[in-house]
């Protein structure tokens, strides 16, 4: 390796999935990089849970795939429903069997993905990861990137050659860089119930949309420790009030119990309640500098449709690539603009995009537009033609062939 800059790390702000992707694809490529981070260990509580085909395909390219697929558990049927009607349509990945080798949706824990990278970036030189490390602020000049780190031991600033930001939402790096986050936050949040009950033999698959004027709702199968996994069910809050509040035990058996009375006129176990606020915000430039943003600093969307941590990989091998180009001699840094224009403008076209549209289908009200879109659905799971175009697009083909055509 050359002295001089090449002797500076790439600096990560997180250590969460994304910052993870990041580092490993980085030392793969023998590139020294540094994480912090506030945590201690990887947070556990539900999130994230969906990797889309062209997610598992980028992944098999640095070698985790395989692993992944171990921990994970393939999910080929995408349902719509109606809560009165029952199932209106039904779509098959394998009808892109003929482009792909994984030809379905793997769910599995963001944690668990989170985990198996952490473990390989510590095993790796040169890499280091801080946890207890709070991003305090960012900064760079013509020369470094540098980020300013509280520890137990004080606060510190480090110098790196570059910077990705990938510190979720409330971003500081963001924040350090004066770039603009403009979206809007949602009325109602999320409430998530999830349950060991397995709701395969009634019918329902491990995705499905459950539209409804009143109250919507979604499922997803996550594999937990094992068959039969667990199923998240997916709630609009509307209220305001206190989350001990809406985390009621018998309210939240209520929700259960309407949405699909237990079979055998049981209480439903829920072994995990969780709460967010709901999102869809882009940053006004994800590459500024010496300084990348990455992840849901970059972006972030309601949750419907599984592609933020999909889109958060995608940026994150996007940007390791390209620091690598640069560090090898092989590009200039001027390689980094296209980034941005990759990155960003498949975030505004499918990603921001998508999980609005995805969103305003299940809580459509006008019944004469409900019953108009629920024919589309019919229409496009009876024609292989549709179903194809609509999945290439939902399982984000449509949006890695777009930012692959951005010069």
């Amino acid at each position: 390796m050359a002295n001089g800059p090449n002797d500076l790390p790439v600096l990560i702000a997180g250590a969460g999935p994304v910052a993870l992707t990041a580092a490993y694809a980085l030392l793969r490529q023998n590139i020294p990089v540094q994480l912090f981070d506030t945590y201690a260990t990887v947070p556990s509580e539900p999130r994230a849970s969906t990797f889309h085909p062209p997610t598992v395909e980028l992944l098999e390219k640095i070698g985790v795939a395989e692993e992944l697929l171990r921990m994970g558990i393939e999910v080929r049927y995408w349902q719509q429903r109606d809560r009165k009607k029952g199932l209106i349509a039904e779509l098959d990945l394998n009808i892109l069997a003929d482009i792909t080798r994984y030809p379905y949706r793997l769910h599995c824990e963001q944690h668990k993905y989170a985990g198996m990278l952490l473990r390989r970036v510590e095993e790796m030189s040169p890499g280091s990861v801080h946890r207890n490390s709070r991003v305090l602020s960012a900064r760079q000049d013509a020369d470094a990137a540098y980020l300013t780190v509280e520890t137990r031991a004080g606060t510190r600033e480090i110098k790196g050659r570059y910077l990705i930001g990938a510190d979720g939402g409330r971003s500081i790096v963001r924040h350090s860089l004066g770039v603009s986050f403009e979206g809007k936050t949602f009325e109602e949040r999320f409430l998530v119930l999830t349950t060991p009950f397995d709701f395969a033999p009634y019918g329902f698959t491990g995705t499905c949309y459950i539209a409804d004027p009143v109250e919507w709702c979604s499922i997803f199968r996550v594999p937990a420790d094992g068959p039969p996994g667990r199923w998240r069910v997916v709630f609009p809050e509307s209220s305001d009030r206190p989350d001990a509040e809406v985390f009621d035990e018998a309210e939240c058996q209520a929700r259960l119990q309407n949405f699909f009375p237990h079979p055998e006129g049981k209480d439903y176990q829920i072994v995990h309640k969780n709460i967010y606020q709901v999102h869809q915000r882009i940053a006004g430039s994800f590459h500024v500098g010496r300084i990348f943003l990455a992840g849901d600093a970059a972006h972030i969307n309601n949750p419907l449709g599984g592609m933020g941590l999909n889109f958060g990989i995608h940026d994150a091998l996007n940007a390791s690539e390209k620091i690598g180009q640069v560090w090898r001699g092989e590009a200039d840094e001027s390689v980094f603009g296209r980034y941005d224009r990759q990155r960003r403008t498949v975030a505004e076209e499918y990603l921001l995009a998508q999980t609005a549209q995805n969103k305003r289908d299940l809580e459509e009200r006008d019944p004469v537009a409900r019953e108009k879109r629920q024919a589309e659905w019919r229409e496009t799971a009876a024609d292989p033609k549709k179903a194809r175009a609509f999945l290439m697009k939902t399982a984000m083909f449509e949006s890695v062939r777009r930012a692959n055509e951005i010069q």
